[in-house]
This record gives C-alpha cells, structure tokens and sequence, in this order.
C-alpha cells in the first residue's frame, strides 16, 4: 500500500475498533484525556496520531500500539525484515512500529527532522530510549538531558516529556513502552454482538 492508503487504513482502523466497542467519541475522549473533536479527525484521516495519542487509545482498548496501525499477523511471531518495515509519517516524525501485537510492550523507531519536535506526552508505564543517531534532547518533569548516539534513559512514561532535535541533523531514536494495555482506567474491550453501535 502507499502511504496516503495506510494512513487510511490507519484512520479506518481507529474508527473500527471505536465501533467495535460500542463506544462515543465523547467516552473516548474522557478515557484518553484527547479532545473529541481530535479524535473525530484522526478517524477520518484529517490528521496523522502522534505516537503519545496511539499509546492512548491502544491503552483504553487493551490492544498493542501494532493492533492500531499494522495489519495482523498470522503467524505465532512478528518478523520486520530491514526491508519491510513500514514507515509511517506522524505528527511526532516518521516512526516505525517495530513490535507485534503482543500487549505488553511497544517498541517504535522515530526519526525526528532537524528543528522538528514530539507532543508533550504522558502514559501509564515505563519507557526505554536509545538514541541510535543524531543528539535529541530529552524533556521529562521539568529536567532536560542530552543525548547522543549510544545513549540511553528508561524512566516512568507517567511524566510529562517530549523529544527535540535542536541540531541541524536529523536524529533516530528507538523507544521501548511497556504496558501497553494498562490503561488510565480499565481497558475497554470489543462489544459483543448485538450491542448498540456508538452515535459519534
């Protein structure tokens, strides 16, 4: 698929699990902490999800952040060839979903612009980041910390933090979030059949 059809794919996918669930975008919102309003663009594909807003919804469903964007394997494992992994372009930068559907930890590879910068996030969980190339600089709970390529920091994803390239290279980082479905709340799961379908 090209990009603009897996960003479709990627947006119909949210608006599915939403309708899956026999949830409002208004329910969504308040679980998440995300505007209804953003929600609704994200589902028609108006606007690319920040990593931090996938980690969000995938954690109010109980799915894995790959549930979101990738279609599922059939297999008992998840292999990314260099080759074929696909890249996707978010509001965070172009990232790659390098983990399976397996719930308890995501791993995402982002490649951050020279000037360009993440949305502040904050998600239930722990998070790992290595910086593979470039200098990023880490903000997390008012601290801001250096790093460059072979650096690493794992701390409490609960934080607010945000990464900048403030250097005229572009940068790659790789990022380990566990717990990917303990949610704000409890998870919502998948509507059974017969349930009524959300207005929003």
């Amino acid at each position: 698929m090209s990009i603009e059809d897996t960003d479709l794919w990627v947006a119909q996918r949210l608006k599915d699990m939403r309708s899956e669930r026999g949830i409002t975008l208004t329910t969504l919102a308040e679980q998440t902490g995300i505007s209804s309003a953003h929600l609704s663009r994200l589902e028609k594909g108006v606007r690319k999800p920040s990593i931090g807003s996938l980690l969000q919804i995938a954690r109010v469903y109980g799915v894995s952040i790959s549930e979101l964007v990738q279609e599922p394997d059939e297999n008992d494992f998840h292999l990314v060839r260099a080759d074929a992994a696909t890249t996707r372009d978010g509001q965070d930068g172009r990232y790659t979903v390098l983990s399976g559907p397996r719930e308890t930890m995501s791993v995402i590879r982002v490649d951050l612009a020279p000037g360009k910068h993440s949305k502040t996030a904050r998600h239930v969980g722990e998070e790992w980041l290595h910086v593979l190339t470039g200098t990023i600089t880490l903000h997390i709970s008012g601290t801001s910390l250096q790093l460059g390529a072979g650096d690493s920091v794992h701390f409490d994803s609960s934080k607010e933090h945000r990464l900048v390239n403030d250097e005229d290279a572009a940068a790659t980082v790789l990022i380990a979030s566990t717990a990917a479905t303990v949610p704000m709340r409890h998870p919502i799961p998948a509507s059974r059949r017969g349930a009524a379908a959300p207005r929003d």
